[in-house]
């Protein structure tokens, strides 16, 4: 298979590897951030004094994992990989992963040496207060839907394409794709390509207008929809053929072809530039 962009065409697979090259690179620059530099090593730190031979002989006398120890891995491991069996992005996962990887290691520091257990402690509580997570930053252009706003823009711009999230306040799944959804907005808003969000209780009628359920039986939100020309161009819903689609960052930029519908944006808005100046 063929997979046509306006930089050129490419088979299925060389396609995929652009999108997920592409997606690598923006997630390790997202991560060089103190947040998760500082969380990683205070996360590691247990293990950090227990196989570095020097530190774990000045700290304890004893560098072998007891029995008591390997328990407390391997049960972190297990309660990480459970919380995150639906995460859609390396952020929330390593979020989740900090939390209860600096639990156990208060613990394992606790079983070690009390006065350690409480200096890590305090610097668990200084990263808290000293080191906050990256925020969540919008395009400043987005776009909130409500009762019939929608169908009217998209008939008012039919030159613009639109990336519609349709949503509910209430959804943890709608949650957990607010910062993917945010990322793609900052990233790819343009003149000619924007973004914005429905809110299904507040535009009734309007989602099942463009195939979209908004019935909580059927788990179809967040539903995202490309319109080009005013009408569904592509879209991803959270359940697609009876099965749940995972909403990551990498998988949103290749179906949705986000960076083909991107370099459509910039080609129109060379003519419409071209036009004006022509006039």
């Amino acid at each position: 298979a063929v997979v046509s962009t306006q930089s050129g065409h490419y088979g299925r697979g060389e396609y995929r590897a652009m999108v997920n090259t592409y997606a690598l690179k923006k997630t390790l620059r997202q991560l060089a951030t103190p947040y998760f530099i500082l969380n990683s090593v205070a996360s590691a730190l247990h293990a950090i004094c227990r196989f570095t031979p020097w530190l774990c002989t000045w700290l304890s006398g004893n560098c072998q994992l007891d029995f008591y120890e390997c328990e407390i891995y391997f049960f972190v491991i297990c309660v990480v990989a459970i919380k995150n069996r639906r995460c859609v992005s390396i952020e929330a996962y390593l979020s989740t992963l900090f939390m209860f990887a600096k639990a156990g290691s208060l613990l394992l520091f606790y079983k070690m040496n009390v006065q350690l257990a409480v200096w890590y402690l305090l610097l668990c509580v200084v990263l808290v207060v000293t080191v906050r997570a990256p925020p969540l930053v919008e395009s400043s252009e987005m776009k909130y839907f409500v009762d019939d706003t929608l169908p009217q823009q998209l008939k008012e711009d039919r030159h613009i394409t639109w990336v519609v999230e349709f949503y509910t306040t209430f959804s943890p799944h709608c949650n957990a794709v607010k910062p993917i959804f945010g990322a793609l907005s900052r990233e790819f808003t343009h003149s000619h390509m924007k973004f914005g969000k429905c809110d299904v209780l507040k535009s009734h009628g309007i989602p099942e207008a463009y195939g979209i359920s908004s019935s909580c039986l059927k788990t179809e939100l967040p539903a995202i929809v490309v319109f080009e020309d005013g009408k569904p161009a592509a879209r991803v819903k959270q359940t697609m053929n009876g099965k749940p689609y995972v909403m990551s960052y990498t998988n949103l930029l290749r179906d949705l072809m986000v960076q083909d519908f991107y370099d459509k944006a910039l080609t129109k808005s060379k003519k419409a530039g071209a036009e004006k100046k022509s006039k």
